[in-house]
C-alpha cells in the first residue's frame, strides 16, 4: 500500500539555505548523533521551524519514527502554515501506517491526507507534497481515501504548474500500475526536451533497475552524476553506480571509484548503507584482482549483524569467493 509515497521518504532532501552550514553538513554526512546533540544545545531552536524540521529528519534517518511523529504533531500545532513540516508529518504518518496496526494505519493515513492537502494549498510548488498526494490517491485503497481518478486529475493540474513534475507524477502512476514501459516512454519524451534534467534521469535509472536492465541503469546514473549538486543525491548515485557494476559486470573501475568516494564521504558516520557499500566494493575488488583489499572489507562486513536476507546471501557469496566458505556446488 502506498509504496510510491514511502519512496518519497528516501529521496534526498535539498539543502535549506536557512539552516547553518555546519548543521546541514552534519546531516548530509550522516553524523546524526552529533547533529542531534548540537541541535539540543542550540538556544531557541524550538522557535526555528527549519531547525526543528532538520531534527525531525535526523530522527527519521535513524528509524525513530514514533519519536518523530510525536515531535511533528507538536510542530504542526506550533507552525501550522509551514508547508515543509506538514509534508514531513504526512510522510512519516504514512510510513508508520504501513508498519503499524490496521486501526492506527487508517487514522494515520487519513491524517496524512489532510496534511498533504494543507501543505499543497499553502505552497503549490511544494513538489514533494504534490507528488506524495498523487501517489496517495493512486495507491491507497478507496476506503482510506484513494482514488485513481483524483490522482490523474492532480497530475494534470501539476503539469500546469511545472511540466517536468507533471511528467514525473504520470510516470509514478504508470509505474504503480506496472506499466513500466509506458513510464519509461514518458520519461524519454521529456528527456528529449530536457536531456540534463536530473530528476528525470534519476527516475529513469530507478525504473530501469526495476526492470533489471542493470547496465542501462548504471550508465544513466553515470550520466546524471556530474550534473548533481546536492550531496545526498551525489552520494546515493555513487552507491548505485557501484552496486550496479557488480550486477552488470561493466564499468567496474568506475564502480570502484564511486564506492570508494561514497565510503570516504560517510566515514565514521551512521549511514545505514555503509555495510552494503563495503560488501559491493569488496566484490568489485575481487573482480579486479585486489584480493587483499577485498579481504580487509570482508573482515568488516563479517562483523555486521543483519537480518536482511539479500545482504546475508551476498556476504556468503563474497566469503565463498575469498575461500572462507566451501562452495556447495563443488
Amino acid at each position: 500500500m502506498m509504496k510510491s509515497v514511502l519512496f518519497s521518504l528516501l529521496l534526498s532532501l535539498p539543502a535549506n539555505a536557512a539552516i547553518p552550514a555546519e548543521f546541514q553538513q552534519l546531516f548530509d554526512r550522516a553524523h546524526y548523533q552529533q547533529l542531534l546533540a548540537d541541535l539540543a544545545a542550540q538556544p531557541n531552536a524550538r522557535q526555528d521551524p527549519d531547525l526543528m524540521l532538520l531534527q525531525v529528519r535526523t530522527l527519521i534517518q535513524q528509524q525513530f519514527r514514533e519519536e518523530a511523529n510525536t515531535l511533528l504533531n507538536e510542530l504542526v500545532t506550533e507552525h501550522p502554515e509551514h508547508s515543509g513540516i506538514l509534508t514531513q508529518a504526512a510522510l512519516n504518518k504514512l510510513a508508520l501506517a504501513n508498519s503499524g496496526s490496521v486501526f492506527n494505519a487508517r487514522k494515520r493515513a487519513s491524517d496524512a491526507l489532510e496534511l498533504l492537502h494543507k501543505a499543497v494549498l499553502l505552497e503549490p510548488t511544494n513538489f514533494q507534497a504534490q507528488q506524495a498526494l498523487i501517489s496517495f490517491y493512486q495507491t491507497a485503497p478507496a476506503n482510506a481515501g484513494g482514488s485513481k481518478e483524483l490522482a490523474a486529475e492532480r497530475a494534470e493540474l501539476l503539469s500546469q504548474i511545472d511540466s517536468t513534475q507533471g511528467v514525473l507524477a504520470k510516470v509514478t502512476i504508470a509505474a504503480n500500475e506496472t506499466r513500466l514501459s509506458d513510464a519509461l516512454q514518458l520519461l524519454e519524451q521529456q528527456l528529449n526536451l530536457n536531456p540534463n534534467n536530473t530528476d528525470l534521469l534519476l527516475r529513469k535509472a530507478a525504473l530501469l533497475v526495476q526492470q533489471r536492465a542493470f547496465l542501462v541503469a548504471q550508465e544513466t546514473y553515470m550520466q546524471a552524476l556530474p550534473l548533481l549538486t546536492e550531496p545526498l543525491q551525489q552520494q546515493s548515485t555513487q552507491f548505485q553506480i557501484g552496486r550496479l557494476a557488480v550486477f552488470s559486470g561493466k564499468h567496474q573501475v568506475a564502480g570502484i571509484a564511486a564506492l570508494e568516494n561514497y565510503l570516504d564521504f560517510y566515514q565514521n558516520s551512521q549511514q545505514p548503507r555503509l555495510h552494503r557499500a563495503k560488501l559491493r566494493l569488496a566484490q568489485l575488488y575481487i573482480n579486479e584482482g585486489e584480493v587483499d583489499k577485498a579481504k580487509a572489507l570482508y573482515a568488516e562486513v563479517a562483523k555486521f549483524n543483519s537480518d536482511e536476507q539479500d545482504f546475508l546471501e551476498a556476504r556468503d557469496e563474497l566469503a565463498r569467493a575469498l575461500g572462507y566458505i566451501a562452495d556447495p556446488a563443488q
